[in-house]
């Protein structure tokens, strides 16, 4: 994961957008929605915060996406994690910090 670009989602609206001009640039979903196919791919998306919107659902995205969230935050994403082949691991949340330093 290294100097991949890489989204931290806070909701279904705000995100910050990091790579290697942005450090932690903030974004709207619409933003990384419209992201060319190639920028997609290559996208990590972290967040502990469940998927609910259903623009988030769309198959084309192709980011990968890191939900680190309670099983009950889960639950709310069904739909996102519906026809994935989704892997569940349960572990603790990032802080703010520990992800801003990873990309300073």
């Amino acid at each position: 994961m290294a100097r991949q670009p890489t989204v931290y989602r806070v909701d279904d609206q705000k995100c910050y957008y990091f790579d290697e001009v942005h450090r932690g640039c903030r974004k709207d979903a619409n933003y990384l929605f419209d992201l060319p196919d190639k920028e997609k791919r290559d996208l990590w998306i972290l967040t502990d915060q469940a998927l609910t919107d259903p623009l988030w659902n769309k198959t084309w995205h192709s980011w990968f996406v890191v939900l680190g969230c309670s099983e009950k935050k889960v639950d709310l994403s069904e739909q996102w994690v519906k026809e994935r082949n989704l892997h569940e691991t349960y572990m603790n949340n990032w802080e703010w910090d520990e992800i801003y330093a990873a990309f300073t």
